[in-house]
């Protein structure tokens, strides 16, 4: 829920909606302007953080449905969320209502509904990739009759939708999600020679690809933006939107030789949240050298803390040389990277712009490519363990990690004991773990790998972890340690680790510290002896490692 609006909803269904939803938006205002509850506060965003009412005015009778229920679901889920779906599905809407000359929803009953479904199949329908959008402009339909019905809006139809398969089953956006829990999602990872290509065209173009030499914009310039943002994303594997927001002094090396990247991480949490990755050399100095070029540009900003910039043709407001003639950096935006940099750049080196993947199906290179290309490489040709990944991801789950690196179950299974048979450090504890032990060493000595691999994996309860393995059978119940996803039992007979997983748990091990001083600030004795606790756990399996290697 949006905390930071004040929600006073009606008492009574025949209470007037005429009340503030935040300090300067009134709910009767036709633009609701919610960018002060979204965490992105950057000028970019301003136009995906609003609601713009204006366009239900050629139906004023779809206007009190539409937006009370916009208001309900602001209570609900986050801003960019509400003001996503309404602005992907209102203009279909109404496009659809005013062909069949409707004026209002009072009318619209089932035969329509199905209908509506349809007329949207046969004009905005191309293929797998648009069912997703296409199920959620429905849904979004469904819910303002749905719940405006149970809360007494106007201007709805007296009877209910009722549907005999849900919207998701009828689209078969359930069907293509169950097919990518079988099979994994479409290999959108880049083919390595096209990938090296892309990177050794990049890092021979100019740093800097026009100065200004006249006029009143003398002095500034225009930086490559597409060099630099594709050798970050392609020795990273942050979202592109990530890497536009990086921000000044966001490199840095530490005692050990070791180069770090800080950066924010927003899509997988309610609030942006900081997270810090390892990176080469090379893209560290690479960061740095960018952050050089950008100190002109961030003196003359707005918001003068990002290491991307664009000349914007809207002036400057404030300039004493003179206040409406000199353009104004402003912070780039990720919303046509692809269209404005990624596509120029494949062009200007002859660069085919779509691609055959492993399966032999037709992609389109976009940003999001070189995220799946990270992934697929790190896993498949430098053997580094798909939980590691999920930890530089900060992904949720690794079943999302999959998404990327495009393993099966099974496979990913097989992926983790490969990784443990190759290891010469193996960490456990407890029966099961020594016996897993014993036989990872048997296999060493066994020529054919894949088959004993596989033999392995049904052999024991292999639960992937961000830590390492987790080799209890849940078809014996409940594991008695909770079985969580960031368990690190250093005592459990089931929980075994190597030194792949040594990032993780000194990553870990820095959080947790940090979530202690936070304890011990705020007075939670209880939850600074639980840290305690578990610090002592991560602490003794780190110096496990280090011993054994």
């Amino acid at each position: 829920m949006n905390s930071r609006a004040l929600f006073p909803l009606p008492t009574e269904l025949t209470d007037d909606w005429d009340f503030p939803i935040l300090e300067n938006v009134h709910f009767t205002d036709d633009i609701w302007n919610l960018k002060s509850l979204m965490s992105n506060t950057r000028a970019g965003v301003h136009a995906s953080g609003q609601l713009d009412f204006r366009v239900l005015h050629k139906m004023p009778q779809l206007i009190d449905p539409i937006k009370r229920y916009c208001y309900i679901h602001l209570g609900r889920t986050k801003a960019i969320t509400v003001t996503g779906e309404y602005n992907s599905s209102i203009a279909k809407i109404i496009c659809y209502l005013e062909e069949k000359q409707f004026n209002s929803l009072e009318v619209f009953n089932i035969k329509h509904f199905i209908d509506f479904n349809i007329w949207l199949k046969e004009y905005y329908y191309h293929g797998e990739q648009s069912t997703r959008s296409l199920t959620k402009i429905v849904n979004f339909l469904f819910q303002v009759i749905n719940v405006g019905q149970a809360m007494g809006f106007p201007n709805l139809p007296a009877e209910p939708i009722k549907l005999e398969v849900s919207i998701w089953d009828w689209w078969g956006e359930n069907k293509i999600k169950q097919k990518i829990r079988d099979n994994g999602s479409r290999d959108k990872a880049i083919p390595v020679f096209i990938w090296k290509n892309i990177i050794d065209k990049a890092w021979s173009e100019d740093d800097i690809i026009q100065y200004i030499i006249g006029g009143k914009s003398k002095g500034l310039f225009k930086i490559n933006n597409a060099k630099f943002s594709i050798l970050i994303q392609a020795h990273t594997g942050l979202r592109i939107s990530e890497i536009l927001y990086l921000q000044t002094g966001c490199a840095e090396k530490d005692d050990n030789n070791r180069y770090w990247l800080n950066t924010f991480i927003n899509k997988t949490e309610a609030e942006a949240i900081p997270h810090k990755i390892l990176i080469p050399q090379s893209i560290y100095e690479l960061i740095l050298k960018l952050d050089e070029l950008s100190e002109p540009l961030q003196r003359e900003a707005n918001e003068d803390k990002y290491l991307f910039y664009i000349l914007s043709h809207r002036r400057k407001k404030e300039n004493k040389d003179d206040p409406t003639k000199r353009l104004r950096p402003v912070p780039l935006e990720s919303g046509k990277w692809n269209h404005n940099y990624l596509r120029p750049f494949l062009k200007r080196h002859n660069i085919d712009e779509y691609f055959l993947n492993s399966n032999n199906e037709k992609i389109r290179l976009t940003s999001h490519c070189f995220r799946h290309s990270f992934a697929k490489i790190a896993v498949a040709d430098q053997n580094i363990n798909p939980a590691v990944i999920q930890t530089h991801f900060k992904h949720l789950s690794i079943e999302m990690t999959m998404h990327y690196v495009h393993l099966s179950k099974m496979k990913l299974k097989e992926s983790y004991i490969k990784g443990m048979i190759e290891s010469k450090n193996i960490i456990t504890q407890g029966t099961q773990g020594e016996q897993f032990k014993k036989s990872i060493d048997n296999i060493k000595s066994i020529d054919e790998l894949n088959v004993n691999i596989n033999k392995l994996s049904k052999l024991y309860g292999i639960n992937p972890l961000p830590f390492g393995l987790c080799l209890y059978d849940f078809k014996r119940g409940h594991c008695p340690h909770l079985g969580v996803q960031s368990c690190y039992m250093s005592n459990c007979g089931d929980f075994v680790t190597n030194s792949t997983f040594l990032s993780n748990f000194e990553n870990e091990y820095k959080r947790l510290e940090e979530h202690k001083e936070h304890c011990i600030e705020q007075s939670f004795g209880i939850e600074v002896k639980k840290t305690e606790y578990q610090l002592l756990k991560i602490k003794k399996i780190i110096d496990n490692i280090n011993m054994e290697s």
